[in-house]
């Protein structure tokens, strides 16, 4: 399925050339229209020794316990991630049109073998 910033062949490409490690749990990508409207598609992508794999789900507002973290941001903020890769994401941030979520804690990312991956954007954790 395709709706261009959406489409799981570009997505899969894009983590493919940045050479995504396998992890055990998986980045939701959603739009801030369907956030908003607690309904939609996710875009959900993950890391495997095989390359990206990427897929869309159903949204109700819930997310499924595999999401570490959700990307919420706007369709042209999306466009920019797929044409220039993942190194787009602290930018978008940055902007205010790219907005992280952290669905697990940052134990739990690191079980996953995520937590290099959230650094990467810049986001940091609070130790307590």
């Amino acid at each position: 399925m395709s709706d261009g910033f959406l489409d799981c062949d570009a997505w899969k490409a894009m983590l493919d050339r940045e050479g995504l490690r396998a992890a055990g749990a998986s980045i939701g990508v959603l739009t801030k229209d369907d956030y908003a409207a607690r309904r939609g598609r996710v875009l959900v992508w993950r890391g495997t020794d095989e390359g990206a794999s990427v897929g869309l789900r159903g949204y109700c507002g819930e997310f499924d316990a595999d999401l570490a973290m959700l990307l919420v941001a706007d369709p042209d903020a999306l466009r920019a991630v797929l044409a220039d890769g993942l190194a787009q994401v602290p930018q978008q941030v940055r902007r205010g049109t790219l907005h992280p979520y952290m669905l697990m804690t940052l134990d739990d990312l690191e079980d996953a073998g995520l937590s290099d991956f959230v650094e990467d954007f810049g986001l940091v954790f609070p130790r307590h």
